[in-house]
Order: structure tokens, then C-alpha cells, then sequence
């Protein structure tokens, strides 16, 4: 007989004790205890987020592409809507939201920017929720606040353009999709529809994410293929989600070719090569694809694959579309709705390794990442749209500094002409002029036919009288501001109206900035 012959009975002859009002209460506290540190999985990635982006936020000049949502949103309801009939329909949800933002808080740069930053605070909210459901709250957390460490995300946080809205809209709706997965009911899926629906809105081409996401839904329902609402669930709101943009597709087709045909249709070694420019980050490149592969060792292979889909099929499928289109969509801020995906495989694959190895893995990423986040607060570091790729075609404006050289030697009854010939209005000179020049210089400009509020249009036209124009004007002094292209100011006009100059002013001054002259010109 051994020892265990004469153990005790095992407690599980014992009546069960029932659970009392003391249990209950000790069991509520503990799921209180827990809910903050279940909140910091999403809300440490948004703060951390929120103050990368409001770093140096004003130290940026605006670039053209900001100038033309200025130019937009500072018009009527009734004129943008007009404008958007012309040009720039598929901007036309953010420019509206834009206008009436101004209408409260302004128009600095701090201000026109501060809505992308707080939408890419949300946006690294969700990315750290989503990734919980995949992966677990660990990975969540660290997937979170990988997204905050990715140089694309601060840099296009603080650009008043629509691409960090639709980071958001698309980490929406990878977390909207993980919960009608989990428990398919019509509202869930509804809201999942309206993400969708936001997505097309905000930029028609991140509506390619929907393939993927067919991909995971085929995933899921594989798995349990007796449930047959999740494939009708999501084949409904997604439809329903497309089909409210119809009408901004029907418009948009009409006007992508006067938009983007200057964009050139990617070759193989494109496909290949866009990702650091989808990161801003050559360094962060490389360790974010060894961290996804990583997520791969992970027990939750399902989650593995649909975010590896996630992250990679749309950039191919826009690669493939832009073969094949009338134009090209294959553009580094185009794609940037596969950063969500790109954050939660990498966070997957660091948060495997125990806690100490995260924060270590995290370190080494933010100190891998300085040199590309200081070089994207420089004052002119829009411009660099492709970065880490140079920008080789053209040279950076600073209208800060034009309008400094202005504002210095103004005196009253002072004039100005923008050059403005052919392709150099796109550069809205203009504009980023009189937006940097201080409040008190209001300065006549000679040239000026119509608006561009009204024309129904992005930029103005010119006199077609030049001479009559400076007759009528007759300012002692002129400020000839022009885009720099190495020659002569007067030759960024055209010749009528460069000759109406000559004939009746003489240049006693030329100063040049990055991108633009500025010649003083006296009357004769």
C-alpha cells in the first residue's frame, strides 16, 4: 500500500460551495482593475501618435498640394461645390469638412493640419484594437505603437491633405470587419458598410482594400462554413458601401485624366521598390517586413495570412490596375490605407518574443527612424513627396521666405505680378505668397483676370490687356514673385505681358529662394 492509500478525500466530494454575493463582488473588481490596462493597448499608441505629429507642426512650408486645399476651402459652400464639378471631385468630402474646420479654428498652418493629426491618433487607435483581435492585446499594443513610429505617419499627419483621413477610414474598417466577423448582426455590418463608404469619399482608389478584405472574410468563414451570414453580410454592406459613391466615380472618371495623367505607369522594379516610400523609411522598410514575416511563428496562422493579404494585395492590384487603365495610380501616398496592416503583421511578430525583447525591439526601431523624422520636419521637406526617393524634377518653393523678402521692402502703394505662364500656375505662387505675407500687406495684384473661385476652377487667369492693367494700376513699384527656373522672372510671363512690364518699369533688384524670384520693379 502506498502513501496515497490514506490521503484525504479529494475535495471534489465536497459540496460545491455557492457562489455568493462576496465572490461576485471580488470577481467585478478584477474586470475593473483590468479595463485600465486593457485601455492603454489602444490609448499609449494614440498619444504616442499625437505628439509625434504636433512636433514642429508649423515648421513645414506649405507645398502646392496644401495651397490647393487653402485655395479650395476658403470659398462660399455654394462655389466649392461648383469648383468640384471641374476638378478635385475626389477630394471634395475632405475640402468640405476643411472649409467649415477654418470657419471655427482658422487658417495656420498649425490649424490647417491639426485634423490630419488627430485623425492619425484615432487611426493608431484602431490599428492597436484590430491588431488585439488578431493577435492578442500584447501585439496590439506593440502594433500600435509601431504605427506611431512609421515616418509616413507623422509626415502625412501633418499635411493638410485627405491621405491621413484615409488611414483612418481604413483602419476603421479592418476593426469594423473584425467585429461583424466575430458576431455577424446587421449593425455591425452596417457600420463596416459606412466605412466603406467613408473610404471612397475620402480617396476612390483606397476602395481596392475590399479585396483583401474578401480574402479574410473567405478565411473566416472557411473555418465555420455553417454560418452562412458572414459571406452575405459582407458582400451587402460592401456593395452598398461602393454603390454610394457613384456619383463621385461618374465624376471622377471624367476628371483623372486632366488630375493625374502626368503620373508615369510603374514598371517591375517599381512594384519592388515603393515600399520605402510607402514608410518614408528605407531602415524601417527592412525591419518591418522581417518583423511581419515573424508573425508567421505565431499560433493564430488564419490572422497571419489575411493580414499578409491586408497588407500586400492592394498595392499589387493598383499596380495591375495602372497597367491597364487610361491612367496611373501607382503612388507612394496612394497606398498609404496598407499601413494599418503593415503595423499590426509587424507588431504580431515583435510582440512573440517576452516583454523586455518588445520594448528593445521597439527602442532600436525609434532610434533606426530619427534621421528620417527629423529629415521630414525641415522647412521644405513636402515637397519631397516620394522621399526616401529624391525629387530631382523640380526644385522646392519657400513661399515663407518670398514673402519675407516682400515684407521687408514694402512700402505703400506697392503692386505685384505673379509669374504664372503655362505650366507654372500649378505651383500656386500666388497663393503661398500672400498666405505667408504679414496680415497688414495687402498688395493689388495687376495681372489678375478671374479668380478661381470664378472660373469654377483650382487656379486664376491673366489679363488678356496687360497694358491697360498696369495703365489703370499705375503703382510706383512692382514685385515681380515667379517660380525660379533659372532664367530671366520676366520669361515666367507671357511675352505681352512681360513687354507691358519692360516698357513702363526697370528692375533695381532680384532676389532668389529656394524655387522662386523676387525682382523689385520702378516705374520709369
Amino acid at each position: 500500500m502506498t502513501h496515497t492509500d490514506h490521503a484525504a478525500p479529494a475535495e471534489t466530494e465536497r459540496p460545491a460551495p455557492s457562489p455568493g454575493p462576496r465572490s461576485a463582488a471580488r470577481r467585478t473588481r478584477r474586470a475593473l482593475r483590468r479595463r485600465p490596462i486593457s485601455g492603454l493597448v489602444w490609448l499609449l499608441p494614440a498619444l504616442a501618435t499625437l505628439a509625434a505629429g504636433l512636433y514642429r507642426i508649423s515648421t513645414p512650408v506649405l507645398w502646392h498640394d496644401e495651397l490647393a486645399t487653402l485655395t479650395v476651402i476658403r470659398r462660399p459652400p455654394g462655389a466649392l461645390l461648383d469648383m468640384l464639378r471641374n476638378v478635385d471631385a475626389v477630394h471634395g468630402a475632405y475640402y468640405l469638412l476643411m472649409h467649415y474646420w477654418i470657419g471655427f479654428f482658422g487658417e495656420s498652418p498649425a490649424m490647417l493640419r491639426l485634423p490630419t493629426v488627430l485623425a492619425m491618433a484615432v487611426a493608431a487607435a484602431c490599428v492597436a484594437l484590430a491588431g488585439r483581435r488578431m493577435f492578442g492585446a500584447r501585439a496590439g499594443l506593440t502594433a500600435g505603437l509601431v504605427f506611431a513610429l512609421i515616418p509616413a505617419v507623422t509626415r502625412y499627419a501633418q499635411e493638410a491633405r485627405s491621405y491621413a483621413l484615409v488611414v483612418l477610414v481604413a483602419a476603421a474598417a479592418l476593426l469594423l470587419l473584425l467585429r461583424a466577423l466575430e458576431r455577424p448582426g446587421p449593425v455591425r455590418w452596417a457600420c463596416y458598410g459606412v466605412a466603406v463608404a467613408a473610404a471612397g469619399y475620402l480617396h476612390l482608389v483606397s476602395l481596392v482594400f475590399l479585396g483583401a478584405h474578401a480574402v479574410g472574410v473567405a478565411l473566416y468563414w472557411w473555418k465555420d462554413r455553417s454560418n452562412r451570414r458572414i459571406p452575405v453580410g459582407f458582400c451587402v454592406a460592401a456593395a452598398l458601401g461602393v454603390a454610394s459613391t457613384y456619383p463621385l466615380i461618374k465624376v471622377g472618371q471624367g476628371q483623372a485624366g486632366r488630375q493625374i495623367s502626368w503620373i508615369p505607369k510603374p514598371t517591375l522594379s517599381d512594384l519592388a521598390g515603393i515600399w520605402p516610400q510607402i514608410f518614408s523609411s528605407t531602415v524601417l522598410a527592412a525591419a518591418l517586413f522581417l518583423a511581419a514575416a515573424f508573425a508567421w511563428g505565431s499560433e493564430r496562422r488564419l490572422s497571419a495570412l489575411f493580414g499578409s493579404v491586408a497588407a500586400v494585395l492592394p498595392v499589387v492590384a493598383i499596380w495591375v490596375i495602372s497597367q491597364r487603365a487610361d491612367v496611373s495610380y501607382f503612388m507612394p501616398k496612394y497606398l498609404f490605407f496598407v499601413l494599418p496592416a503593415w503595423a499590426v503583421m509587424a507588431g504580431a511578430g515583435i510582440a512573440l518574443v517576452r516583454v523586455r525583447g518588445v520594448v528593445a525591439a521597439l527602442l532600436v526601431m525609434a532610434v533606426m527612424v530619427v534621421p528620417d523624422h527629423l529629415t521630414l520636419h525641415r522647412p521644405l521637406s513636402h515637397a519631397a513627396y516620394t522621399y526616401p526617393e529624391p525629387v530631382t524634377w523640380f526644385t522646392p518653393l519657400d513661399y515663407r521666405k518670398a514673402a519675407g523678402i516682400v515684407a521687408a521692402g514694402h512700402r505703400a502703394g506697392d503692386a505685384v505680378a505673379y509669374g504664372q505662364q503655362g505650366h507654372n500656375v500649378w505651383w500656386g505662387v500666388d497663393t503661398g505668397v500672400r498666405y505667408y505675407l504679414p496680415g497688414r500687406i495687402a498688395l493689388r495684384d495687376v495681372f489678375l483676370d478671374r479668380t478661381g473661385e470664378q472660373r469654377d476652377d483650382l487656379w486664376p487667369t491673366l489679363t488678356a490687356d496687360p497694358a491697360g492693367a498696369l495703365d489703370a494700376v499705375a503703382a510706383p513699384r512692382i514685385w515681380l514673385v515667379s517660380k525660379d527656373d533659372g532664367g530671366d522672372p520676366f520669361t515666367t510671363l507671357p511675352p505681352e505681358h512681360a513687354k507691358a512690364l519692360q516698357d513702363r518699369y526697370e528692375r533695381t533688384s532680384l532676389k532668389k529662394v529656394s524655387g522662386i524670384s523676387v525682382a523689385l520693379l520702378v516705374r520709369r
